[in-house]
């Protein structure tokens, strides 16, 4: 058996150098013979074996009919291989091509909508090359995914840019100074400031928000050292957040949460001693976090 395998090999080697101008491997050369009912092994015994009897005659200084006869089959088998591995592979290289440029003509109209920067026409294209090229569209859809991912990346950091320097002079004044004007500061001008002027674009708040789980635990809501002007300040900072309606910043504000009854306590010690319209401010922040905070529940 592995004498005939050797056989087969050499025939295919032939029958590869005999179509030299349409190179293929002796596996596509099997393949094709399969494919056209001819069983390599089969053929190699049989070229062999004409062949043999041919060389035997000439050994013999004769050369009858028959083993002439057999030379010419074994060389028309041959023959007869080639054209038949010449001929598919090559027309399986013209189905190919064919359909590669069958492929290219449906694809490529669809290149522009997949390339566009309308979120609802890439939607489009990708559903109708789903139809054309299945695996076209699958690769596609995944470089999307990646280039939407990045893009979102770049979006949030060229907006966060806008507002980071702010939020980090607060978050550093809040958590590195002892100073009470640092905190004023830090809240009425820094922090409290961004995230109203954030909340304008919800893409913005969210990112906004997300950095804000940073302050929350800076906050002196619920106990404060000293109790300073800045306090109804940081109370709308917490109540902006826990209505953010953004799943971690709402849960983590919740962790930083006094009960209203602690607030409105804050508010009765402190709140006499205040101006008229400090006292105001006061009170509608107490209301609205009250408000908040039983929606909440």
């Amino acid at each position: 058996m592995t004498t005939n395998k050797l056989d087969s090999q050499e025939v295919l080697r032939v029958i590869n150098d005999a179509g030299a101008d349409a190179p293929h491997t002796a596996d596509e050369s099997r393949e094709a013979l399969a494919d056209a009912g001819i069983d390599a092994d089969e053929l190699a015994r049989a070229i062999r074996d004409d062949v043999r009897l041919y060389l035997r005659a000439r050994e013999h200084d004769r050369a009858p009919w028959e083993a002439i006869r057999s030379l010419a089959f074994a060389l028309t088998a041959v023959s007869v291989a080639v054209f038949v591995v010449w001929f598919s592979i090559t027309y399986r290289a013209e189905i190919a091509a064919r359909h590669e440029a069958t492929r290219a003509s449906l694809i490529g109209p669809l290149l522009p909508g997949l390339s566009s920067d309308d979120a609802s026409r890439r939607s489009v294209a990708l559903a109708v090359a789903q139809e054309v090229d299945p695996a076209f569209a699958a690769a596609t859809a995944e470089r999307l995914r990646q280039w939407e991912a990045v893009s979102l990346a770049q979006a949030r950091a060229n907006r966060n840019s806008v507002y980071q320097p702010r939020i980090l002079a607060g978050v550093l004044k809040l958590e590195f100074s002892r100073d009470p004007d640092d905190r004023k500061v830090a809240i009425w001008s820094d922090l409290l400031p961004v995230l109203v002027e954030a909340r304008r674009n919800r893409d913005d708040f969210v990112d906004v928000a997300i950095e804000y789980q940073r302050v929350l635990p800076l906050l002196r809501v619920r106990n404060p050292d000293v109790f300073l002007d800045s306090y109804w300040g940081e109370l709308w900072i917490l109540n902006i957040l826990l209505e953010s309606k953004i799943v971690p910043v709402v849960e983590a504000a919740r962790q930083q949460a006094p009960e209203p009854a602690v607030v409105e306590r804050i508010y009765q010690m402190h709140a006499p001693s205040l101006p008229d319209r400090d006292r105001k401010a006061f009170e509608e922040a107490v209301t609205v976090y009250t408000n908040t905070v039983k929606a909440l529940r």
